[in-house]
């Protein structure tokens, strides 16, 4: 898709909105959450309100989570728009992340600073990280090499760990043998929350697929987070702990992981410069049981970083820093690999009148690899006063993880390819953010993605190899509008993910998903609705999987200051549909939550 025609696209798109003059500033309300006050690190890696970054992204909000009663993290990305989520059987099956179009592990995964990735596969365990100790989750769209490094081809996700007011307590119960219960505690600038979660399960997968036993697959969960900040002389001091442990039933097979993590930062304004210093460090350890035996793969990572910026008169803001991480990965018995990981990256940020610009270059080393040079320019224009045009281009990369890398496959198939090259990637976006009127928004953005040297396990014994290229061409659509009693968020998004040498779509993306969630609040109490659209897919072996909608209902009763209770039903009408070839969908399912907040 070249300039001229995402131009044209998002022009159309536009007028089909074009039914309400618009009126005044960007001040929509959605229930007390006003849009000009949230505040986004991820996207420019420095404070920026989100209506004035120039990539589209999104915030899920502590109180997003609670009013939707989403139980694992699948259930809110999905309603997103550019964003699509697959997982093989029930809540904690594996589940991947794609942002569009591009592959899972092309998503950078920061929980608070630290890459949470594996060093063997490139993917995040996203079906273990239990909600009730999420804080937010930022969501930002396209490519950010330039201010992040390796992986951040798709986007960037990250998540930042619960800040605990006061105290509550929390306990669910639901279908599938579900229970759990969340603790949480804080005071004084610290926190703490614990958190387990349990369900009995339904059988992962139906008897087209390859490993069936029709027994129930189930799901252990316990976490525990702790953070704060304290002040210092000069400065401050942010912490953050992290632990957790799970276990995953699958057909013929279970997997146990434990996961550590921990940041640490410091932050300190000096004359002229605003100094951060990070320290962070990741360790994942899956081992898994199957009837051809066991295996065990470990990840660890530490890394480092420091940023600084500064005011440059009303020009704008320029900042300049380095992160560095070293990781090594073990698979039992198959490979152990390690290497280290440097980048140094600039950036200016500013506004001049009704134009705003962000510019932005890094270099990367690898110590296998080299070196990579990512650049990234966007340009804004507020064309109006409730109208803002902007446009983007940027590159990225990834290097291969270290399965696909020294896998020695099975019995020869899928066999790692340690002559890989890495991938690489140029995008470009132009979008529209247009505020109807005070209490609705819309917001446009068309793309085209080119990535070169993509991985894929293909040929005769499906070895990992750099195809050709990789093309996505993709819109996405967003309206959000709020009254006092009333609040909806629709979004569409239409994409066309193709491997450009085998002309061919890209697996398990689809080409149209859109949703449509309505919230309703009575006094304290609040019900809601949420469809869900998917379209038809493909999967492995080019099987097409048709397309289906859900329907899921919510509602929150304030009964007193202190107690709350919480419930979710989700696939009302029994849709019976695949996920993934050979897997099964959870039927219709509900959970109640009851919570109790202390008067202190």
């Amino acid at each position: 898709m070249n300039q001229f025609r995402c131009t044209s696209m998002l022009a159309s798109c536009a007028g089909v909105f074009l039914i309400t003059a618009p009126i005044s500033a960007n001040t929509l309300d959605t229930f007390g959450i006003d849009p000009a006050e949230t505040v986004l690190v991820t996207a420019q890696r420095h404070d920026t309100s989100i209506e004035t970054t120039l990539s589209r992204a999104d915030v899920i909000t502590r109180d997003d989570i609670v009013r939707s009663q989403a139980r694992d993290i699948k259930t809110v990305l999905e309603q997103q728009a550019g964003v699509d989520v697959t997982r093989t059987g029930g809540p904690g099956g594996q589940t991947s992340v794609f942002m569009r179009g591009t592959n899972s592990n092309h998503v950078l995964v920061l929980i608070d600073g630290v890459r949470v990735t594996s060093a063997g596969t490139g993917g995040f365990q996203w079906a273990l990280l239990d909600l009730a100790t999420v804080e937010r989750i930022e969501i930002v769209r396209g490519p950010h090499a330039a201010r992040w490094g390796s992986d951040a081809i798709g986007g960037v996700i990250q998540i930042f760990t619960r800040q605990a007011q006061g105290a509550s307590v929390q306990a669910t119960v639901g279908s599938d043998g579900e229970r759990g219960t969340a603790l949480a505690l804080g005071g004084a600038g610290q926190s703490l929350t614990l958190s387990a979660r349990r369900l009995d399960g339904f059988s992962a997968q139906n008897a087209q697929g390859f490993a069936f036993d029709p027994d129930d697959d189930g799901f252990k969960n316990r976490q525990m987070v702790g953070q704060g900040t304290f002040g210092l002389a000069v400065g401050e001091v942010q912490w953050v702990a992290r632990w957790l442990a799970g276990e995953v039933e699958f057909d013929q097979g279970v997997s146990d992981v434990e996961q550590y993590a921990a940041h640490l930062g410091y932050q300190v304004d000096l004359e002229h410069w605003t100094v951060e210093i990070d320290a962070g460090l990741y360790r994942d350890q899956l081992e898994t049981q199957t009837s051809f035996g066991t295996s065990k793969n470990v990840t660890r990572r530490t890394q480092g970083s420091v940023r600084a910026e500064r005011s440059i008169s009303d020009a704008g803001i320029w900042l300049i820093g380095l992160d560095g991480w070293q990781e090594s990965g073990v698979n039992a018995g198959s490979w152990r690999q390690d290497r280290d990981h440097w980048g140094l990256w600039t950036a200016f940020d500013g506004q001049s009148g009704r134009l705003s610009y962000a510019f932005s270059a890094r270099w990367d080393d690898d110590e296998r690899y080299g070196s990579e040079t990512t650049a990234q320019t966007a340009l804004g224009w507020q064309a109006t006063s409730s109208v803002r045009l902007f446009g983007n281009w940027g590159q990225g990369f990834r290097s291969p993880n270290f399965s696909q890398l020294f896998s020695p496959g099975f019995g020869g198939l899928f066999a790692g390819n340690p002559n890989l090259a890495p991938e690489t990637s140029q995008s470009i976006e132009l979008g529209l953010d247009w505020a109807l009127s005070d209490q609705q928004r819309f917001t446009a953005s068309v793309f085209d993605t080119e990535i070169d040297e993509l991985i894929d396990f293909s040929g005769p014994k499906f070895q990992a190899i750099n195809i050709d290229q990789a093309r996505i061409e993709g819109l996405e659509l967003t309206h959000r509008w709020a009254s006092q009693t009333w609040s909806t968020q629709l979004n569409w998004t239409w994409q066309d993910p193709i491997d450009a040498a085998l002309k061919q779509p890209l697996l398990r993306r689809p080409k149209n998903k859109g949703s449509a969630v309505v919230t309703r609040r009575w006094g304290n109490s609040r019900f809601g609705a949420e469809l869900i659209y998917l379209g038809e897919r493909f999967d492995v072996g080019q099987i097409a999987l048709p397309s289906h909608t859900l329907l899921n209902l919510t509602a929150n009763w304030q009964l007193t200051p202190q107690w709350s209770v919480m419930a979710r039903l989700e696939n009302l009408t029994q849709r019976d549909y695949e996920p993934l070839v050979g897997f099964n969908a959870r039927g219709r399912s509900a959970t109640v939550s009851v919570r109790w907040r202390p008067a202190l």
